[in-house]
């Protein structure tokens, strides 16, 4: 059951990160179920913050779109925070001729 009455979405896709917005991958897994990446990020006061059950748009390594994420587990330490979001359906791999594949592509199609 869902501890967060209304979940709310927040938008780190292309052209949305910048200084004091933004988020770093630092790990990530693949599930049966798709992608689950381990985030952290920096959050200004006044911003909204991050719960579970929480959709975030952030663009994975290798890729030019941002892809929708839901939030498994997120914590605050301060203006930091970190969190667990689960992609379900992993993107579909851009095609570029010749182009070496980011380990993220090779995580998730071996």
């Amino acid at each position: 059951m869902s501890t967060n009455p209304e979940p709310a979405a927040h938008d780190y896709g292309p052209g949305r990160r910048q200084r004091g917005d933004d988020y770093s991958i630092y790990n990530f897994d693949r599930t049966p179920s798709g992608v689950r990446f381990y985030v952290s990020g920096y959050v200004r006061p006044g911003d909204a913050t991050i719960h579970p059950d929480d959709e975030v748009i952030i663009t994975p390594p290798g890729y030019a779109q941002g892809h929708t994420c839901r939030v498994a587990e997120a914590a605050y330490s301060g203006t930091l925070w970190d969190a667990v979001l689960d992609m379900p359906f992993p993107p579909a791999r851009p095609h570029e001729p010749g182009a070496r594949p980011a380990p993220l592509s090779r995580l998730l199609y071996p």
